[in-house]
């Protein structure tokens, strides 16, 4: 199936220099993030958020904490017609050497092990750092799209679908 992996901070959501995003008020969608997350699911791609919390080893937000700050964020995804099908969460600090925590392509594998009909190669990756990049890369997902407040998913979304 047509797969499109997304990191969430400075994708999905705003990022917060030198805090990490752990309440529904400090998550703020980045501009064109719903748009391009409904234009894409809408067009029969899964979506899976692929993201590093290593907020959660640290001991500053929980697992329930994170699971209720997706669940709001699929709420709002949803009212507007998309959704991730799967969230995929790094707990890891970045010194423990983990295989999950990008830029290793851990939770990437992982997907694929988990979807059957997941073909990297064919599969985008969308993200705003250079880890997401080298995941992408190390996984051997075919197509990386860099996302900023001046390409945004919407504008990624666009370019994707205008080249099926």
């Amino acid at each position: 199936m047509k797969t499109i992996f997304i990191d969430r901070d400075g994708c999905v959501n705003v990022r917060l220099v030198g805090n990490w995003v752990m309440t529904w008020d400090d998550f703020e969608f980045m501009p064109g993030a719903i748009e391009g997350i409904a234009l894409l699911k809408k067009a029969g791609y899964r979506l899976i958020l692929v993201t590093n919390q290593r907020c959660i080893n640290l001991g500053k937000f929980s697992l329930d904490g994170l699971n209720n700050l997706h669940s709001q964020m699929q709420d709002e995804l949803k009212s507007e017609g998309g959704f991730f099908d799967k969230i995929y969460h790094c707990p890891h600090d970045r010194h423990e050497n983990c295989g999950c925590r990008k830029p290793q392509a851990g939770m990437l594998l992982q997907a694929a092990k988990d979807f059957d009909d997941i073909d990297l190669r064919n599969s985008i990756m969308l993200g705003d750092q250079e880890s997401d990049r080298l995941a992408a890369k190390a996984a051997e997902v075919g197509c990386f799209y860099q996302i900023s407040h001046n390409q945004t998913i919407a504008d990624a979304a666009k370019i994707i679908l205008s080249s099926k």
